[in-house]
């Protein structure tokens, strides 16, 4: 998982050299015209968006290098914007790097080009430590999204998803020259590109290369010779083949395809469906369709931020009297990922999932919306000599970047920690500890800030129907959602949206929809331990079978138990017992720890959590037709053979996120925003697949146990 970063040296005139390819970045007197000409030109850019109608426009480059080619992009598309202030359009931008330039190398790289120094402070600020897969980031108040995949580009784009109308509309093919760099330059890679090539897809390249040429017309491009930039005489640009388009194989499995909002690829980039333009008249204001969040915990105030920045306007119901009632309202919670020995799917998702949501805490902070929380770091102890061994292994192998998790002994674990810690173990820098109820206040005003979040509280969830009107336009029919409103006195209200997002935690088990799916519920109970002189100098999230955090109120955060299908949330006793003890037992060798009392002070709640403890973030699976459509899984046949599953229209769930959720959700949002909005998904095909929900569904029936 560990991305090894570019050797590179700058020659005499400051440009970046690449040693292992003996080839520049860019051109030493006029990188930025080259990038302008060869990419931004060949492309009609921006030409193109003057008339664009659709919500997104794809730019994707098969080598990010200095960052070059987005710097000139956002130039252009930052003028476009300036020029075309009605212009709503969401300009995204995929790039892939095997050998990412170390940050310090980043920095000197881009100094030369004073230009681009506000965009370049951007993307320095931004700019994703070396862990393999896409690294998501946003520029010009979310009006640019930029997906950096490191990795070998031979990995990353045949899982970048895609559904049947492709995905990119201009491609950068980019690169080191092909006599330098011949193992990008190949068939799977003009063949990838078609693959992902939206209709009226076009590519320009610095290159005129021959076999560039022929793999190119070989995977379905229209290839034209043009002139070259400066000293170079030709280059090579072009489109896909229109009658090429219905020929391309997108094979993927289909029955974990994500839906987006219905009808959204006919949808203008006003959010309009295109099919009623011609009934607007001309100038008059249109609206994105109404979004229902049920649920106002972490999933629900993720969601609500996530669909802000998209341009959303969303109702948040809760039939609480606040947000953050259940398992998101404890005081105080850790705040790092549950990593493992090997890159599995699961320790892939948690990796992305909190650095992801590290970058978005501190990003809300500096733009003025606080909560409590220490970036303080997170301890995880290896108690016990198999532990150690362990953690030890998941470093040597350098599967994690240092950045993300390292391992400490124990003589630097008590300098961390400000106290005695007997055991080394594993140090994540970037955790720490979080007040959640906090948290989720912050992102519901951040959304608010961004467009418009109405707070709906007491009102609980008793139904919901899609009724069938008659229309004459492809709309897709909205929902009908009945709610108690219980503040003063117990009445029904209904209210019609067109979209509707599960967030419920906990109380998905009242929500007649979600039945078909294996929802697991935990209690947990978290004591709220007094300060006192064994805990007044701990400075650091310590970690073993429990946690315990520094002081925050005059208390520290200690748990926490696991009780499957305990709905209950009274505080017991017993279970601040089973807490202590397991904090004795964990930490025995710590002298301090054992001087540590609970005063009968704490908080249960119950947590959703899955049977492979994954989030469940995806459309709704109508379960019942999918059993018909899908039901020859097990003979494993060839992917085309097997239908779109069916989803349940313009339902979405997020939930499952147990006790992960600080962790997990900003990310599993953003995932789910992009899925209803029909932006490209900043995650690997086959983490999207552990994520879908119907993924138990498939199992089983790959399996013949239905």
């Amino acid at each position: 998982m560990t991305i090894k970063t570019a050797d590179i040296q700058f020659n005499a005139d400051g440009t970046p050299v690449a040693t292992d390819f003996d080839d520049v970045y860019f051109s030493s007197s006029d990188g930025a015209q080259e990038t302008q000409y060869v990419f931004l030109q060949n492309n009609q850019l921006p030409s193109r968006w003057q008339h664009w109608s659709k919500p997104t426009f794809v730019i994707a480059e098969t080598g990010f290098g200095t960052g070059l080619n987005l710097l000139v992009t956002l130039a252009a598309f930052k003028d476009y914007l300036v020029q075309n202030p009605a212009s709503t359009f969401t300009l995204h931008f995929i790039s892939t790097e095997k050998y990412p330039l170390n940050h310090a190398d980043l920095v000197q790289a881009l100094g030369a080009f004073v230009q681009f120094k506000d965009s370049a402070n951007a993307l320095i600020a931004q700019y994703p430590m070396p862990l393999n897969g896409c690294h998501r980031m946003a520029f010009l108040n979310n009006r640019v999204i930029v997906d950096l995949w490191l990795g070998d580009i031979h990995d990353s784009l045949p899982q970048w998803h895609t559904n049947e109308n492709g995905l990119v509309d201009a491609w950068y093919l980019d690169g080191f020259a092909p006599s330098k760099n011949p193992q990008m330059w190949s068939a799977q890679l003009f063949e990838q590109m078609a693959r992902l090539a939206a209709k009226d897809c076009t590519f320009a390249t610095f290159t005129a290369a021959g076999f560039v040429k022929r793999g190119l017309r070989d995977a379905g491009f229209i290839v034209e010779k043009r002139k070259g930039h400066g000293r170079k005489r030709e280059m090579l640009a072009g489109y896909i083949a229109p009658e090429f388009q219905a020929q391309i194989n997108r094979q993927q499995a289909r029955y974990y395809q994500r839906s987006a909002y219905a009808h959204v690829e006919n949808m203008d980039a006003t959010g309009a469906n295109a099919a009623d333009t011609n009934n607007r008249t001309q100038g008059a204001a249109t609206e994105k369709p109404k979004v229902a969040i049920i649920g106002a915990g972490i999933a629900g105030a993720t969601i609500a931020y996530a669909m802000a920045q998209k341009g959303y306007e969303c109702d948040v119901y809760f039939k609480e009297a606040e947000p953050a009632q259940g398992a998101s309202g404890n005081p105080q919670a850790g705040f790092y990922p549950q990593l493992n020995v090997d890159a599995s799917n699961a320790s892939q998702i948690n990796a992305h999932s909190f650095v992801y949501a590290a970058n978005q805490y501190r990003q809300l902070l500096s733009q003025g919306f606080d909560f409590a929380h220490q970036w303080c770091g997170v301890l995880q102890l290896g108690f016990k000599p198999a532990l150690a061994q362990r953690y030890a292994k998941l470093t040597d192998n350098q599967l994690w970047p240092p950045a993300l998790v390292r391992y400490v002994e124990a003589n630097e674990a008590s300098r961390i920690a400000n106290c005695e810690i007997p055991y080394g173990g594993l140090f994540m820098p970037l955790g720490g500890w979080i007040d959640p109820l906090q948290l989720v206040d912050a992102l519901f005003n951040a959304a608010a800030c961004l467009s418009k979040v109405t707070l709906h509280s007491h009102h609980c969830l008793r139904g919901l129907e899609q009724k069938a009107e008659h229309t004459e336009t492809s709309q897709p029919q909205p929902w009908q959602l009945c709610f108690n409103q219980t503040a003063d006195k117990i009445s029904q209200i209904r209210v019609s949206t067109d979209i509707v997002i599960f967030a419920t935690g906990a109380q998905s088990l009242d929500i007649q929809h979600l039945t078909e799916y294996p929802l697991r519920m935990v209690r947990g109970q978290v004591e709220a331990v007094p300060t006192q002189p064994a805990l007044s100098e701990l400075n650091t999230v310590l970690c073993h079978k429990g946690y315990l955090t520094p002081e925050y109120n005059g208390h520290h955060a200690l748990g926490s138990t696991y009780v499957k299908d305990d709905l209950s949330t009274e505080y017991r006793q017993s279970e601040q017992d089973k807490n202590l003890a397991t904090h004795y037992q964990s930490l025995a060798q710590c002298r301090w720890a054992q001087d540590v009392v609970g005063n009968a002070q704490g908080r249960a709640a119950v947590r959703c959590s899955s049977p492979d403890h994954l989030p469940l973030v995806g459309a709704l699976a109508d379960i019942s037709k999918q059993k018909t459509e899908l039901n020859d899984l097990y003979k494993a046949l060839p992917l085309n053979y097997y239908p779109k599953g069916s989803d349940v229209e313009n339902l979405y769930l997020l939930t499952g996120l147990g006790s992960r959720g600080l962790t997990t959700a900003p990310l599993m949002a953003e995932l789910l925003a992009s899925q209803i909005s029909g932006q490209p998904l900043p995650m690997a095909n086959n983490l999207l697949n552990t994520l879908n929900p119907n993924r138990f569904l498939i199992r089983q029936l790959i399996r013949r146990e239905i």
